[in-house]
């Protein structure tokens, strides 16, 4: 996801004639955060969220902020079209093959089955569930109980692989589902005092766990 934000806010900055530097991107990002982290509390709408982090990074870097609704349409549709896949990824879904699996994402529904559909990997999911559809998102354990629900599985089934504790792991221990923690930079060997069933570095790191269950 960080490589296509930054390709994708990059593209729309310069196509605004605005100079793009780490600055602007680190800015990006903390009230990105921040705003999402409200939405998590149910203190906004992804609506609302999508122009005001414009809005705000507009302010702290001398661009105007009229600009904010329309670099908010076209980053979506920049993030909307681009695929980018962390290594790894197309091993470890082949090697999952013939398993139930879903998408739980706290992401913008259009733009979340959009990437999913330019990476070439929807056709490996049974299931997307987004909180903008669902009316509420990670950490709220509802998430993953839809998901659950969708493939048919109980909770002792599953596995909820994620890269943020804060959100995939406490989702995951609310509905009663073991958590990977994909997070190779982290000291710690739990999250939030949620349990880690696993913690990897990498998605071949996984998989090389996931083997042995295949039998």
């Amino acid at each position: 996801m960080h490589r296509a934000e930054r390709m994708a806010l990059r593209a729309v900055w310069r196509g605004a004639g605005l100079p793009f530097g780490g600055a602007v991107l680190a800015h990006y990002r903390a009230v990105n955060d921040e705003l999402w982290a409200a939405y998590r509390r149910g203190e906004t709408t992804t609506a609302a969220l999508a122009v005001e982090r414009f809005r705000r990074t507009l302010r702290a870097h001398g661009g105007a902020e009229r600009l904010a609704p329309r670099l908010s349409r076209r980053y979506l549709l920049e993030l909307a079209g681009r695929g980018d896949l962390l290594p790894g990824t197309r091993r470890l879904l082949r090697a999952l093959r013939g398993r139930k699996l879903a998408v739980v994402t706290n992401g913008i529904d259009r733009v979340q089955r959009s990437r999913l559909r330019a990476s070439g990997l929807a056709g490996h999911f049974h299931a997307v569930v987004t909180s903008e559809r669902a009316g509420y998102a990670k950490p709220d354990p509802r998430l993953v109980e839809d998901a659950l629900r969708a493939l048919r599985l109980r909770p002792e089934e599953a596995l909820m692989i994620g890269d943020d504790p804060r959100s995939d792991g406490a989702a995951a221990h609310g509905a009663g589902v073991r958590f990977a923690w994909v997070d190779g930079d982290a000291p710690v060997k739990r999250a939030n005092g949620f349990p880690v069933h696993w913690r990897v570095r990498t998605l071949d790191e996984l998989h090389a766990r996931l083997r042995p269950a295949r039998g």
